[in-house]
């Protein structure tokens, strides 16, 4: 249980924010406990104090990471406009978010590390489903604005759309690893979106 302190929640975010860079890094299954122990610089007894196992912590990084950056890119991306505007805004607010802090990829790694797992697998998928709920609404309000194409079922396209832009990631990270990686990926990411642009764009 985290203590109702100052210095406990600060704690507690730290090692969020940590345990956030190793998964990121790493993968959930490639992590050990002690590596987040170790990367905390705390004792056994004191990480323990505020996550007594690897799944639990993992969990609460998924959970701070959909709270934090959903409700960032939401914000940024719902005050671009119309519907259309909200779109393309997607990928260009997600890139300059995922560059101030690139453990936010961590959600996309530990989902798929731990949707394997029956014990955690239905909470690891909620993340997911609200990014793709996101971005399902605002094809649905572009398609009813005449914006973006009709005859595609929302939810489809933004499975797709989320599904692509994180493969994209996930292709990069083997391909071309190292410290270009990001700068690859936000040029793979442009090129994606002129192409969902043409397809999806009237």
């Amino acid at each position: 249980m985290v203590p109702a302190t100052a210095k406990g929640e600060a704690t507690r975010a730290f090692l969020l924010q940590t345990a956030a860079r190793v998964f990121a890094e790493r993968g959930y299954t490639g992590t050990a406990l002690g590596d987040l122990i170790a990367a905390s610089g705390l004792t056994k007894g004191a990480f323990y104090f505020y996550f007594p196992s690897k799944a639990e912590l993992a969990l609460a990084v998924l959970r701070d990471q959909q709270e934090r950056w959903l409700g960032q890119v939401r914000e940024r991306v719902l005050a671009a406009g119309t519907a259309l505007e909200q779109f393309r805004a997607l990928a260009p607010v997600m890139l300059e978010l995922l560059a101030a802090e690139p453990g936010a990829w961590s959600i996309t790694r530990l989902t798929k590390d731990m949707a394997d797992d029956p014990v955690t697998a239905a909470e690891v998928s909620k993340p997911m489903a609200g990014w793709v709920e996101f971005v399902a609404d605002i094809v649905r309000r572009g398609q009813a604005s005449g914006e973006l194409r009709t005859g595609l079922d929302p939810h489809h396209v933004a499975v797709v759309l989320v599904g692509a832009f994180d493969g994209l990631k996930s292709l990069t990270d083997v391909l071309d690893p190292g410290a270009q990686a990001s700068e690859v990926f936000a040029e793979r990411a442009e090129v994606l979106l002129t192409i969902v642009d043409s397809a999806l764009v009237l």
